[in-house]
């Protein structure tokens, strides 16, 4: 990672970003600006590939150290946001802010309808709140998403796969008492990062993969301690971007 551009941005700023590098003029004074580095490093792809992984971010990255995500990434983005957890990152990718719908604007509405094809693999009640009526596969467990993944990632101008395992297994888990979740949260993220290896070596040429990281669907009181614990709570939420 010693070459890895970073660029630091709003999160907000990410809808008005994947619109401009699919090749569709954004609805500025709507949403906010697009980053105009990152358009200059990929404009022109064909297709987006975004893996959205619960519980992840640059604490995690460099912690836990997924092999393919750090071999291979060539720029990573620092996204600045009041609400780094799930649902608010959900809601500001999807409408460009914290307004539902501001203005009519809804991302993956606002791609189908300048002609671009859009999949979003998740959990019922994700797609539900934000699919906005778009083509989406519910999937119950990260493994039937990795798997629909295959399917789709190239077939659509834009796919979206949400992996969020952690949520039930840690509920599982504290029911037994059998692994920590800074364990769990090890483990889910180098199985995740095999998982995208797979799709990335599918992936057609001229694509960009973007792998998401948030903070979970809750605050979690983990077991860090001194300034691991520090550095962990002062993790921003992340964007690795991986041009194939």
């Amino acid at each position: 990672m010693s070459e890895l551009q970073t660029i630091k941005c709003y999160l907000n700023q990410l809808p008005a970003t994947l619109l401009k590098l699919l090749g569709i003029t954004p609805p500025l004074g709507t949403i906010p600006e697009p980053v105009q580095s990152v358009i200059d490093l990929y404009q022109g792809v064909e297709r987006i590939s975004i893996n959205i992984i619960d519980n992840f971010g640059l604490f995690e990255l460099t912690y836990h150290k997924p092999q393919f995500m750090i071999t291979n990434s060539q720029a990573m983005l620092l996204l600045s946001t009041k609400n780094p957890y799930t649902l608010g990152v959900l809601h500001q990718i999807m409408y460009g802010g914290f307004d539902p719908e501001p203005n009519g604007f809804h991302l993956l509405k606002y791609l189908n309808e300048h002609g671009k094809k859009t999949c979003f693999v998740g959990r019922k009640k994700d797609i539900e709140r934000y699919d906005g009526g778009t083509h989406s596969v519910p999937k119950e467990t990260d493994m039937s998403t990795w798997v629909e993944s295959a399917k789709i990632i190239n077939n659509f101008e834009l796919s979206w796969m949400h992996y969020l395992d952690f949520e039930n297994l840690h509920k599982q888990q504290q029911a037994l008492k059998q692994r920590t979740p800074e364990d769990l949260i090890d483990k889910l993220i180098l199985r995740t990062d095999k998982w995208i290896l797979g799709n990335y070596k599918q992936l057609r040429k001229n694509s960009l993969m973007i792998i998401l990281g948030d903070h979970g669907r809750v605050k979690l009181n983990l077991e860090y301690s001194g300034k691991i614990a520090q550095w962990r709570e002062a993790s921003v939420p992340i964007a690795i971007l991986i041009k194939k």
